[in-house]
């Protein structure tokens, strides 16, 4: 078993039998080569989707743009409102929580797979496509203009076409992710002090070594500090201890695993440092107030139909 079935990714098309209705358009939504890129907009994508979505992680590229309206999205553990001219990038490989869309919303929803994207050009090395960047991004109104006229052509070209010019689609896409640059704010800006720097190492730590560890004393290590200097700085700044935050990323990780998984529970709790099932279990109820079979079951009929599925 590779790392890649221990902690997967689901494709667009394992996401719509996972989290979508099946309605009177379902045929057209979905275009050829879908799972290299898919564009609708807001109005259009939310009726057929199962909110509040779990934790999930995907192996493509997600962007949603807001118009006008709501979205509530966590990322990671942050949690952002999106409202007119915001959108977020979501990593692939990030987990994320889709939580409301409220229904008069206006925008774009978008999966780009890598492969896409780097078959653009080499030189890609967009900061808001990497694990460890930011996914918001507030837009100005000529921006916005911008992205919203771009995103709007990709929904033409995917409606006639699905992905299978992608010739057509690239230079599109480098457009969008250009504009998007423009308005792009890294974690760590020069005026940031050292403390938000060191909880945003931390925070970058525990989204790609979250799987070799569960001692706060080995990432205080990797960020060259002592554990009591860690836990000083992170609880001041987050209130909430790098213990917790490291637990929270856990249970985090579990749900992932638990929804996008056939793994038992028992092995979920050996792959996340569990010496057993119990210990594991105990620490997901405090967290969640469910067990894991019991949040399980909250999604296996729809793992039931993505299993019979091609």
């Amino acid at each position: 078993m590779t790392p890649s079935d221990l902690f997967p990714a689901i494709s667009p098309a394992m996401a719509r039998e996972l989290f979508l209705i099946r309605d009177a358009s379902w045929a057209d939504r979905f275009k050829e080569n879908f799972n290299q890129f898919i564009v609708a907009p807001l109005e259009y994508s939310w009726p057929v989707i199962r909110l509040p979505l779990p934790p999930s992680r995907t192996s493509n590229h997600a962007l949603i743009m807001v118009n006008s309206g709501r979205v509530d999205i966590t990322i990671g553990h942050q949690a952002y409102t999106l409202r007119s001219q915001e959108l977020v990038i979501v990593p692939a490989l990030q987990i994320f929580t889709l939580h409301t869309i409220q229904p008069d919303s206006v925008g774009f929803m978008s999966f780009i797979s890598q492969e896409l994207i780097l078959s653009a050009g080499s030189d890609i090395d967009f900061d808001f496509l990497k694990l460890t960047g930011n996914p918001y991004i507030r837009l100005s109104d000529q921006q916005t203009q911008f992205v919203h006229t771009i995103l709007t052509r990709l929904t033409i070209e995917y409606q006639e076409n699905g992905a299978t010019k992608p010739e057509l689609i690239r230079p599109y896409l480098l457009a969008l992710f250009a504009e998007i640059d423009r308005a792009y704010i890294g974690p760590m800006s020069a005026k940031t002090d050292m403390g938000e720097r060191l909880v945003q190492r931390f925070m970058d730590l525990l989204t790609i070594r979250i799987r070799e560890t569960r001692f706060a004393s080995q990432y205080a290590d990797w960020l060259a500090v002592s554990p009591n200097y860690l836990n000083k700085v992170v609880k001041s700044r987050t209130g909430k201890s790098p213990s917790v935050w490291i637990d929270e990323r856990v249970v985090l990780e579990a749900k992932v695993l638990l929804v996008q998984s056939d793994l038992t529970v028992a092995q979920i709790a050996h792959e996340m440092g569990f010496p057993d099932q119990s210990t594991f279990g105990k620490l997901f109820r405090k967290y969640t107030r469910l067990t894991p079979t019991q949040f399980r079951s909250q999604f296996v009929g729809n793992k039931a139909v993505m299993s019979n599925t091609t």
